[in-house]
Order: C-alpha cells, then sequence, then structure tokens
C-alpha cells in the first residue's frame, strides 16, 4: 500500500511538473449563449354578483310668524301674528341587483436570449 501511495505521489509530481520561480499566464474565454421560449395559456373568468337595498328619508319642520307684545285694557300679553307651520317629508326606498361576468383569454408568447462573455486573466510566479 505504501509503495502505491508513493507512486502515485511521484506520478503526479511529473504529469504536472513545476519549478519553482517559474511563470505562468492564464488567458481564458467564455463565452455562453441560452435561449428560453414561453408558451402561456390563458383562460380565466370571473363571476360576480353585487345586491343593495337603500332606504333615506328626511323630515323638515319650518315656523313662521312674528311674536308681538300687545296692550289689552292695561294688561300686557303676546300675539302671534302671521303664524304658519309647514312639515314636509320625503322617503326614498329601493333595491339595485348586478351580476357581471368577465372573461379573459388568450395566449403570451415569449423568447428570451441570454449571451455572456467572460475573460480572465491572471499571471503569477509559482
Amino acid at each position: 500500500m505504501k509503495k502505491v501511495l508513493g507512486l502515485a505521489i511521484i506520478a503526479s509530481l511529473f504529469a504536472s511538473p513545476t519549478l519553482a520561480g517559474e511563470t505562468f499566464v492564464l488567458n481564458q474565454w467564455t463565452i455562453q449563449q441560452s435561449r428560453t421560449k414561453t408558451n402561456l395559456n390563458i383562460d380565466n373568468i370571473t363571476n360576480s354578483t353585487r345586491t343593495q337595498d337603500y332606504n333615506s328619508s328626511s323630515n323638515k319642520i319650518s315656523i313662521d310668524g312674528k311674536v308681538e307684545t300687545e296692550y289689552n285694557n292695561g294688561k300686557v300679553g303676546k300675539v302671534f301674528k302671521d303664524f304658519t307651520v309647514q312639515k314636509a317629508g320625503a322617503e326614498l326606498n329601493g333595491s339595485f341587483y348586478e351580476e357581471t361576468t368577465a372573461r379573459v383569454w388568450g395566449t403570451i408568447n415569449t423568447i428570451t436570449n441570454s449571451y455572456t462573455s467572460t475573460h480572465e486573466t491572471s499571471a503569477g510566479i509559482r
């Protein structure tokens, strides 16, 4: 076993000889290209329903006229002149119903091209 291990170490030294003080240069280019195609089919249906009930009312009271002081046989009293009371009201009741269907369909086709170019350079002394 020791002989095999020793032989492997010696063989690796001869396979890639490197001497102290030797210079080296690495100049490497890498170019990559990729292409992706996507076909997406869409068929989407959305149903919505809305129901609305409403009720609204209003009331108004209006009072017109004058209050005057009147003297009668030495007595002081209050008298209403042109006195009017008005009352009005309104009411609104109703309902609303809506049903909607929306459909979106079609195909989305995409193509993506990617290009990459890299360059690596290094130099040194071993």
